[in-house]
């Protein structure tokens, strides 16, 4: 070094030098290694009374009943009023279909109806006419025969009067009380009374033969309401069909079927649905819950009934709480749709899981909080003693 050159000594910062002088002395040292120890003692006693007292798992994640909207008729999208993420209530729109022809359909169906109810008005109209002609010329040919009754009963009368005075007047005529002539003319009036009861009996049976056809005339009407009742019976025929294709021109109309969001759309604009395809999926954001799987080791200690604590991974800090409601009788390995049989004869035990459904209180919710079906949870399932079922 040369004279121009001046030397620095280190200088320690106080701080740091008493820390460094602390961390040298033993009692100092033993005294964190005890605190160290002792800390992790109370984190291990603090897990395992938290393993004592519930049961967790992060195979968990949010759940919901997935709506799968579906049509029931083939035919080429024509509109789209959703896209996926809306909300919507039960029956919006959310697609049309080309309903041209349904509705051609429909006037033709109607136009018939309404050809049927013309014809039967105008049935009901002849009935009246008929009835009122029928009832009236019955009523006259009733009169008719009436009064000829009254003629041959008149005629009788007289007959028998004209009878008594020829037999009368013969009497006096063969004992010489009489002329001829008053003989003649008794004989005369008795062939002239006879006469006119066979004319009075004659206009009597003309006049029973008109009622008779006045009263066959009367069986019109009933012809009529026969033709009336198949008229009914096509009507409801015809009506049935216009109902019916009212209802297919509504499934031209694809509505939502409850409140909710909609989570996917399978079809665009111009492109062909197919009948019993599904064209929307959506779910009810309010109608959440979580399905929790459980290790077969740990089943035994849930219960339905039993609170839950809840932790979103979506949202952390969230408060989330909830009730064991459902615990399934069978693992999930045989609920799958296609079970692993294990058929090489390797055999390699794995723990199974049975799943459970935790029901989300609506109460004490961490507000505007929303769930979304597939996201991931954490469950705290406070352990219970559960009766075994036979």
């Amino acid at each position: 070094m040369d004279g121009n050159t001046q030397v620095t000594p280190d200088i320690e910062a106080p701080p740091a030098r008493q820390l460094t002088q602390a961390l040298r002395n033993p009692r100092v040292r033993l005294g964190l290694m005890l605190g160290g120890a002792l800390l992790i003692v109370l984190l291990l006693a603090r897990f395992m009374a938290d393993r004592a007292a519930y049961v967790s798992t992060s195979d968990a994640r949010i759940a919901a009943d997935m709506i799968a909207v579906s049509t029931d008729i083939s035919g080429r999208i024509t509109d789209q009023r959703v896209s996926a993420g809306d909300a919507v209530k039960a029956g919006d729109v959310l697609y049309t279909i080309d309903d041209r022809e349904a509705v051609y359909t429909l006037a033709e169906y109607e136009a018939e109806a309404n050809r049927l109810r013309a014809e039967i008005a105008r049935g009901e109209a002849s009935i009246g006419l008929a009835s009122s002609k029928a009832g009236s010329e019955v009523a006259a040919r009733r009169a008719g025969t009436q009064s000829a009754s009254a003629s041959v009963e008149a005629a009788r009368s007289n007959l028998e009067t004209a009878q008594r005075d020829f037999e009368r007047t013969k009497g006096l005529f063969d004992r010489g009380l009489l002329p001829q002539s008053n003989l003649d003319q008794s004989r005369n009036t008795l062939d002239t009374a006879r006469q006119a009861l066979l004319r009075a009996e004659a206009e009597r049976q003309s006049a029973m033969a008109d009622q008779r056809t006045a009263s066959i005339e009367g069986e019109e009407v009933q012809l009529i309401e026969l033709d009336l009742g198949v008229l009914r019976a096509a009507l409801e025929q015809a009506e049935a069909r216009v109902d019916a294709q009212r209802v297919v021109l509504e499934q031209h109309t694809i509505r939502a079927p409850i409140d909710g969001v909609i989570d996917e759309l399978f079809y665009d604009v111009g492109e062909h649905s197919l009948h019993g395809f599904r064209v929307a999926l959506m779910h009810d954001p309010d109608a959440v819950w979580v399905s929790a799987n459980i290790k077969e080791t740990d089943i035994r200690k849930v219960a339905p009934g039993a609170p839950v604590r809840v932790k979103a991974d979506s949202d952390p800090g969230a408060k989330i709480t909830g009730t064991v409601t459902r615990i399934h009788d069978a693992t999930m390995g045989e609920a799958a749709l296609m079970p692993n049989p294990n058929a090489n004869g390797v055999f390699t035990k794995i723990t199974q899981r049975i799943t459970v459904r935790i029901d989300l209180d609506d109460a004490g919710q961490t507000p505007g909080l929303r769930l979304r079906p597939g996201t991931m949870v954490s469950v705290r399932i406070r352990k219970q003693a559960r009766e075994d079922t036979a």
